[in-house]
């Protein structure tokens, strides 16, 4: 056999070839429990059953529904845009449970932050969820309506690992339920607006085999089909004022536990007239790691000095992005006005340093701080008037932490395998040091990334089985 190689440019014989016989078709899903909602609500979507052949794939779905504002009151979405509206996501099938996330909407501000670029954030993000390039969402105007399309994002069945279609032709339906938040902890509003939410619905793609074409499916599996899938678990605790380290027990069980994400908010940013879900602060954090039965996590704690370069790059790590030079984030948006100082830890335009008669200096996300969360600040500086006199500056707080616990030996992002610390029966902690009190009390909000197999056996019980 010769050494040789030629280009995938020359291998004219390796085609494409033609698929199994199937169709794809679209349709709409109502809500099973009603048609009009209210903030505070449950709203419920029982997935297809008993399809033979019919699969569903979660990257092409979609949460639709139109947000009534009945008031003269206006309001501005968070940074999460119209993910802020939803606090929590249960999916369960036949009494069991697959995924329970809490504080959903937190975790989608700080992961669209982690994740999404200026430019997503300011065309496609704003037509679909309503973000915006600076530190807050789209305002919605007194007495009018707005329908958004959300992805559906941060659940095992959107994120298996390689990526696996679902079936629909188990005995019992996957369902999902989606408990909406309290338009004050959604939204920011100097008034009283009047929320609701109607004409809901889930629009899914499925794909129907041939009956020849899922034979071979089921043959290949013995009627078993496992899917692994990464998913999301939450853990809270408190921060109290004048502290200078905390220990908080995270009740996390899991055979791979991959990384952990933590956020600082303000209590006295959580309320109506604030930008509550995204605004984070450091509350001077000095240090950080996990104790997993008293073992420590990375072995050395994780220093945030100054403007907190190492804090990011564990940030980046555990996103598998630290290389990735072309991806961008939000956790620098908006201005700080001239003679603010660092120490209110605001954000920061990506773009200040390069718009025509700048004269605002910039702040970084990962200073010292306490940030009120009220105020959005600008995203662009265009002239000299905004720079000496129209300019809002921002006082919200964006810093995030991360803890990557996979190892290496997966590279991050393998499809094949999965390497992350096992919990089980373990007591997990999360513990910081901080470089001075902390100035007022802050909720923790800790979030577990994990693998869970799911698994569906058509010769046995006929409906998912979940381990983690």
């Amino acid at each position: 056999m010769s050494s040789e190689a030629m280009s995938e440019s020359l291998q004219f014989a390796a085609v494409k070839r033609r698929a199994v016989a199937s169709r794809s078709y679209r349709v709409r899903l109502p809500a099973s429990n009603g048609l009009n909602f209210a903030p505070g609500g449950t709203v419920q979507f029982d997935l297809p059953a008993n399809l033979a052949g019919t699969y569903v794939d979660m990257s092409q779905c979609y949460l639709k529904f139109k947000v009534n504002n009945n008031a003269v009151a206006s309001f501005a979405l968070d940074r999460a845009g119209a993910y802020g509206f939803i606090r929590r996501l249960q999916i369960s099938t036949a009494g069991a449970q697959i995924s329970d996330l809490d504080r959903y909407n937190v975790l989608a501000a700080a992961m669209i932050d982690q994740d999404t670029s200026l430019e997503w954030r300011g065309s496609h993000g704003k037509t679909l969820i309503g973000t915006e390039t600076s530190l807050r969402g789209e305002l919605v105007g007194v007495n009018s309506a707005r329908t958004y399309c959300l992805p559906i994002i941060l659940n095992p069945l959107a994120q298996t690992t390689p990526h696996r279609m679902i079936p629909c032709f188990s005995l019992s339906a996957l369902t999902l339920r989606w408990t909406m938040a309290d338009i004050a902890e959604a939204a920011f509003s100097a008034g009283n607006p009047v929320v609701s939410f109607s004409d809901v619905e889930m629009v899914c793609m499925l794909t129907e085999l041939s009956p020849g074409a899922q034979a071979m499916v089921d043959s290949a599996t013995g009627g078993r089909y496992d899917i692994l899938a990464t998913s999301w678990a939450y853990s809270g605790a408190t921060l109290g004022a004048g502290v200078t380290s905390s220990t908080s027990n995270l009740g996390f069980s899991y055979s791979s536990l991959e990384r952990v994400v933590f956020a600082l908010r303000p209590q006295a940013s959580q309320i109506q007239g604030a930008y509550s879900l995204g605004n984070r602060a450091t509350a001077n954090l000095s240090e950080y790691n996990l104790l997993i039965n008293s073992q420590q996590y990375p072995a050395q704690p994780i220093r945030r000095e100054d403007k907190g370069a190492e804090a990011l790059s564990e940030l980046l790590i555990a996103d598998h992005s630290l290389l990735d030079w072309r991806s961008g984030s939000g956790f620098t948006n908006g201005f700080k006005g001239a003679g603010i100082v660092n120490a209110v830890g605001v954000g920061f335009s990506m773009f200040s340093n390069i718009q025509p008669r700048v004269t605002l200096e910039p702040a970084y996300p990962f200073s010292d701080g306490d940030p009120d969360g009220t105020t959005a600040g600008d995203s662009v500086q265009l002239t000299a008037a905004d720079a000496t006199n129209a300019v809002t500056a921002s006082n919200i707080g964006t810093f995030l932490a991360s803890i990557e616990l996979e190892s290496a030996i997966s590279n991050g992002k393998s499809s094949h395998i999965y390497s992350g610390v096992s919990t089980l029966a373990s007591t997990v902690q999360l513990v910081t040091k901080h470089s001075a009190a902390v100035a007022g009390a802050c909720s923790i909000d800790t979030f577990a990334n994990f693998t869970i197999l799911m698994s569906l056996n058509m010769r046995g019980t006929g409906v998912f089985s979940v381990s983690v």
